[in-house]
């Protein structure tokens, strides 16, 4: 290579370091947010109630020949559906064929412990998914809008 070559190289380095952050930083970052979830949600905030209907509709159209295009055109390789199996087959053992809408007060122990847990299971995956990383760990988000959304 000559000295040219070698100078642009450089340059091209220093530009891409800019625009990297360290491993660390972003392993950092995602701590604070799932933190942040964790301690300014309660077990309330999340659904309390599953429908096996939902769920398998899910895992269908992820099956779907639409859902395996979207999945090939944004990450350039076919889903096996796992987060809708798993979601599938937490709603066999603990969601209920229709939505429920029942007051608190009138459920039983049982009832209680099924909404317990899913809204653990609801919670759980949300940390998964934010410890997993984003966007966010790009971007930053505004604080002030820009100009024409004023």
């Amino acid at each position: 290579m000559s000295n040219k070559e070698d100078n642009e190289e450089a340059e091209l380095q220093q530009i891409w370091k800019l625009f990297q952050d360290s491993p660390e930083e972003v392993q950092q970052r995602r701590q604070k947010i799932t933190q942040a979830i964790s301690d300014s949600t309660s077990i309330n905030d999340y659904p309390g109630s599953l429908s096996v209907v939902t769920a398998l509709d899910e895992l269908l159209g992820c099956f779907a020949l639409g859902g395996q295009i979207k999945s090939y055109y944004r990450y350039g390789t076919y889903d096996a559906c796992i987060r809708q199996r798993e979601k599938f087959w937490f709603a066999i053992t603990n969601g209920t064929m229709t939505e429920q809408n029942k007051p608190v007060w009138e459920m039983s122990e049982k009832e209680l412990d099924q909404r317990a847990k899913i809204q653990n299971f609801y919670k759980k995956r949300l940390m998964e998914d934010k410890a997993r990383g984003s966007s966010e760990d790009v971007w930053d988000m505004r604080t002030e809008k820009i100009d024409p959304f004023k």
